[in-house]
């Protein structure tokens, strides 16, 4: 690969992703066509430098300026210390509550009133603000893709572990820097976002403050 595909591939790949853990496993049909080459690439058959070029100059193109300006960002890391605790051992709960508190990009999560754990997220950016207010969780998938955002593959972007609190607004595995990030989901760090999931039930609340 000649220094122009490098120089080019180099922080389209970083836009690849939301987190270092690993996402649950794609569902079959997605699988088959990620196992390989970019779209457009033949596997096995190396392409010609200048339409491999084009092909990822093409692709940097539906980048979306949230996603760029997050690229520019220093490495933040996604460990989690401590770990939370584990949900199997937890007792049971009548009421549960995950609050958002933007200003301090911080989550609380409650169980019947008792803070049980917090920790980091990064919702969305100015331009891209996510929703403040009371909501219940509506949907709950443990692999799901966004519907209008894609990677650098130009597949749809892996949001694991997402609960759904307004329309196309979810609290997900991602990325989490030391800024607001997103299109206005709000993103928890890989253990922290798979242990509220494990808790939390379709009807619980999600808090959104300032």
């Amino acid at each position: 690969m000649h220094t122009p595909l490098l120089l080019l591939l180099g922080p389209v790949l970083l836009l690849a992703g939301c987190a270092t853990q690993p996402y649950p496993p794609l569902p079959d049909d997605i699988a088959a066509e990620t196992r390989g080459t970019p779209p457009g690439v033949v596997a096995g058959v190396a392409p010609v430098a200048v339409e491999a070029e084009q092909s990822l100059t093409a692709l940097a193109g539906n980048v979306s300026e949230v996603a760029r300006r997050e690229a520019q960002l220093a490495p933040v890391s996604q460990e989690v210390i401590p770990l939370p605790p584990d949900p199997a051992t937890l007792p049971a709960a009548d009421a549960r509550e995950l609050k958002i508190l933007l200003g301090d990009r911080r989550f609380e999560y409650y169980e019947d009133e008792r803070l049980v754990w917090s920790g980091k997220v990064s919702a969305g950016v100015a331009e891209h603000p996510t929703p403040r207010g009371e909501f219940r969780v509506t949907a709950k998938d443990i692999d799901k893709r966004s519907g209008s955002y894609t990677n650098y593959f130009n597949w749809p972007t892996p949001m694991p572990y997402a609960l759904q609190f307004r329309g196309p607004y979810w609290v997900h595995e991602g990325y989490v820097p030391n800024e607001n990030a997103s299109h206005g989901c709000v993103r928890l760090r890989h253990d922290d976002a798979k242990f509220v999931y494990a808790r939390m039930q379709v009807g619980d609340a999600v808090t959104v403050v300032e």
